[in-house]
C-alpha cells in the first residue's frame, strides 16, 4: 500500500517540470547565443590558467636556488666522474682518450669485488642493528614520555654525540674503547671472562661493524621518533578495545604508520654505510677494506679513472639498494 498522497505526487510533478523547464532555456540561450557561452567559459578558463601560471612560476623561482645548488654540488661532479671513468690514464693523472679497460680491470678483480661484498654486508647488517636497537629508543621518546618539552629534552640528548665531529667520535670509539688494551678488553679481563685480549676487539670487521652501528643509529631513531610522534592514539586504544594484543597492535597498527620512518633511516645508514671509508681506516687500521676504502686508495695513488670506475660501480649498487628498500613503502602515499 502506498503512503504517498496525492498532494505530494502533485509537487514532484512540479519539481520536475520547473527543472525541465530550466533545462531547456539553458539549452535555448546556448544555441541562441553560442559566442557568450563559449566567451564566459573561456574567460574563466583563461583566468585558472593565469592563476596556475603565475603559482607555477612563483614554486619555480622557490626552487631554482635548490636546483642550481644540486646540480652544480652533485649532479655535476657525478657526471664528470662519470666521463673521467672511460678516460685513459697516465702517470700524470689521466688523458682524454675513451677507453673501457677501466671497467674490465675492475670487472676481473676479486678484490674489488670481495670488498663491495663486505660493504653490502656490513650496511645490511648496520640497517638491522640500527633499527632493532634504535625502534625502542624512539618508541619511548614518542609514546612513553608524556610532555612534549620531555620528549624534547631527551632528543636532544640523544643527539649529543653529533655535536662532535664524526671523525672524534670514530677515534674515540677506537682507542680508549676498542683494541686489545682498550676499555672493552679490559673490563672482560678484570670480571674473569678472558684472560687474553681478544683480538676480534682490535683493528677487525666487527669492530667496524660495532662502530658503525653506535655511529650511524641517530639516523634512524631520529624518523622513527617523529613518525611515532603522528602515530593516531585513537587507533591503538581501538585495536586493543577490540582484543588485540601487544604484538597484533604493533604489527597492525604501529608498524604500517611507522613504516615510512624505517624506509628513510635505512637508506641513509644504507648509503652512508656503504660508501664509508674514513670510519673504516680508522677502526679498522688499515686491517680492513671496503669499496670506499679502495676508491680513496686510487685517488691517493693518481689512479682516477679507476678511482672513478670503482665509484660509479659503487653509485650503481646505492641505487640498486635504496630502489630495494623504497619498495617496502609508498612513502608518496604514506607520509
Amino acid at each position: 500500500m502506498s503512503n504517498s498522497s496525492p498532494t505530494d505526487d502533485h509537487l514532484k510533478k512540479e519539481m520536475q517540470e520547473v527543472a525541465l523547464g530550466e533545462l531547456a532555456e539553458a539549452d535555448e540561450v546556448s544555441v541562441q547565443h553560442p559566442r557568450d557561452v563559449e566567451k564566459a567559459l573561456g574567460a574563466d578558463l583563461s583566468v585558472a590558467r593565469e592563476r596556475n601560471r603565475k603559482a607555477a612560476m612563483v614554486t619555480f623561482l622557490w626552487g631554482l636556488p635548490g636546483f642550481v645548488w644540486l646540480g652544480f654540488f652533485l649532479v655535476a661532479p657525478v657526471v664528470f666522474i662519470v666521463l673521467v671513468s672511460f678516460w685513459t690514464r697516465t702517470d700524470s693523472g689521466f688523458v682524454k682518450e675513451w677507453t673501457l679497460g677501466n671497467y674490465g680491470d675492475i670487472l676481473h678483480s676479486t678484490t674489488y669485488w670481495t670488498s663491495m661484498w663486505k660493504s653490502f654486508l656490513t650496511s645490511v647488517i648496520s640497517v638491522a642493528a640500527c633499527l632493532v636497537f634504535g625502534f625502542p629508543v624512539a618508541y619511548f621518546l614518542a609514546m612513553k614520555v608524556v610532555t612534549l618539552r620531555n620528549q624534547i629534552a631527551l632528543f636532544i640528548f640523544a643527539l649529543a654525540p653529533f655535536w662532535t665531529s664524526f671523525l672524534i667520535r670514530a677515534v674515540a670509539w677506537t682507542y680508549p674503547v676498542a683494541g686489545r688494551e682498550g676499555a672493552l678488553n679490559q673490563a672482560l679481563k678484570g670480571v674473569g671472562i678472558i684472560t687474553d685480549p681478544i683480538s676480534a676487539l682490535g683493528f677487525s670487521e666487527l669492530s667496524v661493524r660495532v662502530a658503525l652501528i653506535q655511529l650511524y643509529i641517530l639516523f634512524m631513531v631520529t624518523p622513527l621518533f617523529f613518525m611515532l610522534s603522528q602515530v593516531d592514539r585513537s587507533s591503538l586504544e581501538a585495536a586493543r578495545d577490540l582484543g588485540g594484543n601487544g604484538f597484533r597492535v604493533f604489527k597492525e597498527v604501529i608498524l604500517p604508520q611507522t613504516m615510512p620512518g624505517v624506509v628513510i633511516g635505512s637508506i641513509f645508514i644504507f648509503v652512508l654505510t656503504m660508501g664509508e671509508y674514513g670510519s673504516v681506516r680508522v677502526i679498522g687500521g688499515g686491517n680492513v677494506q671496503s669499496v670506499g676504502t679502495i676508491v680513496q686508495t686510487r685517488i691517493s695513488n693518481i689512479q682516477y679513472p679507476q678511482g672513478a670506475a670503482s665509484a660509479v660501480l659503487l653509485i650503481a649498487a646505492l641505487i640498486i639498494g635504496v630502489f630495494a628498500i623504497t619498495r617496502f613503502a609508498n612513502l608518496r602515499e604514506e607520509l
